[in-house]
């Protein structure tokens, strides 16, 4: 609770600040739209969604976000580059957050962000992400659009160790990000799989202490994808669920990606908790400043 001993860079996209250190800013969390078997995807090449149920789910996050003085950003996923421009679209007029724009591969995040350029939405918008297949064409790209945010991710298969992690940070997507003009960027850790969450857990507080940089990581597809908690029930599976996102804040996350945008009730309560306790001891034993933002003021 001391801090690290890199001076912590804080990025601001939108409203959202990503950094710091401990109890200085809210974790954001970061829920998802749009996934393949999301029951709002009505057809994932054309872009066509129930509007109700999307709408329905973001207020419900939202709601919980203001009640507890967290920070949101919304992980919009997309198969194809026009449904995911209009899925972007979609999501940046109905809210003020920012938002991921995530799909499989270049070919289809590129022309997406060449898209959102277009239409004037490029300040809230996070390329996720820039990484080890990430080319030399797609950063001379990058820089041409003007792209202003994005998740750099630790994964390739020589880089599975946190001190691995680590130096590919250093010597490949730092330099990558900054040859493409991108001033905000946040490092994602990469999880494997649910045991190896340790490995993320570690490499999060390297990444915080030695370079300073807003991290986070999802290990939300290694938890919902749990089968041994399922035989308990939904109650269980949303303690777990709850337990390995707390977790993820325990190790310095700056933003966690959580899952389904729909379980924000599992998550959001358990992080606020967290995060005001953290705030408390910043305020009363560190005797230091927090954001204006912070759950202490909401939850207690």
């Amino acid at each position: 609770m001391n801090g690290y001993k890199a001076e912590q860079k804080i990025v601001e996209i939108g409203d959202v600040k990503l950094g710091g250190e401990i109890g200085e800013n809210p974790v954001a969390a970061v829920g998802s739209v749009f996934y393949s078997k999301h029951p709002a995807l009505l057809d994932e090449k054309e872009g066509k969604f129930d509007k109700e149920i999307v709408e329905q789910e973001i207020n419900d996050f939202l709601t919980l976000i203001d009640e507890t003085n967290l920070q949101a950003i919304i992980d919009v996923v997309g198969a194809y580059p026009d449904a995911l421009i209009k899925e972007c679209e979609y999501v940046a007029d109905l809210v003020d957050v920012p938002f991921l724009v995530d799909g499989l591969n270049d070919e289809i995040r590129i022309p997406a962000m060449e898209g959102l350029k277009e239409i004037g939405l490029l300040d809230r918008a996070i390329l996720n992400s820039i990484d080890e297949s990430t080319s030399e064409e797609t950063i001379q790209k990058l820089k041409e659009i003007g792209v202003k945010n994005s998740v750099l991710l630790t994964f390739g298969v020589k880089y599975i160790y946190p001190d691995k992690k680590l130096d590919m940070l250093k010597n490949e997507l730092i330099p990558k990000v900054e040859k493409a003009g991108i001033e905000n960027y946040i490092v994602d850790t990469a999880v494997l799989d649910l045991p190896s969450i340790s490995i993320n857990y570690e490499t999060s507080s390297l990444v915080k202490d030695e370079l300073g940089l807003p991290v986070g990581y999802a290990p939300a597809n290694a938890i919902y994808g749990w089968n041994y908690v399922k035989k308990f029930g939904d109650i269980s599976r949303c303690g777990a669920i709850s337990s390995i996102m707390v977790n993820c804040l325990d190790s310095g996350a700056d933003f966690i990606l959580y899952g389904p945008i729909k379980y924000a009730k599992c998550v959001i309560p358990s992080l606020a908790l967290i995060e005001a306790s953290r705030a408390y001891y910043r305020k009363r034993i560190l005797r230091k400043k927090t954001s204006e933002r912070n759950p202490l003021k909401k939850i207690f």
